[in-house]
């Protein structure tokens, strides 16, 4: 089959493209922004299986264009604004055109060329105060998104159900855990790194880590984890439902100190300490303690079930670390 991936050259987006060609799928990475060389060395060896295409989602002729150069059976909508605060503040309009506009643009093409399955990529940030007043979050529980990152992705689901309604397009939805691992960089349109990619950077400069006082519970889930997720909804037969939890479903205990140890193991000028009363600290924690997201609706439907606990997830992400040492230049 042959399956666009928007967003191809981001996060989620490239972790999937790896996937599919892994498996030997043909592929087409669509993306408004270049591709580092080094993320080019990594797919050198699938030029057969791989066609870039550089577009804005937003761009109607851009999207036509590719879908009229391309046979294209699926559709992986992994491409968004991840917005801070201040992106918020200061471009507002932007942020919901890509988020929402862009998203009615994908799912208009994949209505006229007869796509098969739109699967989107969305956010667990769209539970908003949920997060923080339940103990476990199912695909059911209330819907509160606070920012307007959350707000958009909330708003593109509802567009995904009611443009499946009344296009018979099939979409399904997968909201996203705290995603952890390889590949995450400044695209331009990511405005906050992961405290994991924080690690990392500061381990491979040789540097040492200043931790906050209390490590915040997170739902992690590693980036492999989520491409084969991603995958599964793209492959399953028939999903009996418009929306999935895609984490790890799972407590990651002392998971930032835990991937300190495991940096400092590989990179021995890196250390790490916790800050003092009087000191701040030079790693962001994303925020307060959030619930864990359920994923039994995933694993019953689908048949999914994550791979990757912390230490399968850090002995995976150490060896790309060190088979891309050039990532952070």
């Amino acid at each position: 089959m042959a399956i666009l991936v928007t967003g191809g050259g981001g996060f989620v987006g490239f972790n999937l493209v790896e996937a599919l060609l892994a498996r030997g799928e043909e592929v087409i990475l669509f993306d408004s922004g270049a591709l580092p060389a080094v993320a080019q060395r990594a797919l050198s060896g699938h030029a057969r299986q791989l066609n870039v295409a550089r577009g804005d989602i937003r761009d109607a002729a851009q999207v036509i264009q590719v879908f009229e150069s391309h046979r294209i059976d699926y559709i992986a909508h992994c491409a968004a604004v991840t917005s801070g605060a201040a992106r918020e503040a200061r471009e507002p309009a932007a942020i919901v055109d890509v988020n929402i506009n862009g998203t009615l643009s994908i799912l208009d093409a994949a209505r006229t060329h007869g796509v098969k399955r739109v699967v989107y990529a969305s956010s667990g940030a769209v539970y908003g105060e949920a997060l923080y007043r339940l103990a476990r979050l199912y695909e059911e529980s209330p819907v509160l998104p606070l920012s307007l990152y959350a707000i958009t992705k909330f708003a593109a689901e509802r567009v995904c159900a009611r443009m499946k309604e009344l296009w018979q397009t099939e979409v399904v939805c997968a909201r996203l855990g705290t995603v952890i691992g390889p590949w995450e960089r400044n695209t331009g349109v990511r405005d906050s790194y992961g405290t994991h990619t924080q690690l990392a950077a500061l381990a491979v400069a040789g540097r040492t880590a200043v931790l906050t006082q209390r490590e915040v519970r997170r739902d992690w889930i590693y980036s492999r984890d989520v491409a084969a997720g991603l995958l599964a909804l793209l492959d399953a037969r028939a999903p009996r439902h418009p929306v999935y939890n895609l984490s790890s479903g799972m407590e990651w205990k002392g998971a930032i100190r835990g991937w300190c140890e495991a940096l400092k193991s590989e990179f021995p000028d890196f250390d790490y300490r916790t800050a003092a009363d009087d000191e701040q600290a030079n790693i962001w924690y994303t925020d307060k303690d959030r619930a864990l997201m359920d994923v039994g609706r995933i694993a019953q439907d689908i048949g999914f079930v994550p791979r990757f606990g912390p230490r399968e997830a850090y002995a995976d992400y150490l060896e790309w670390l060190k088979a891309t040492p050039d990532f952070w230049r």
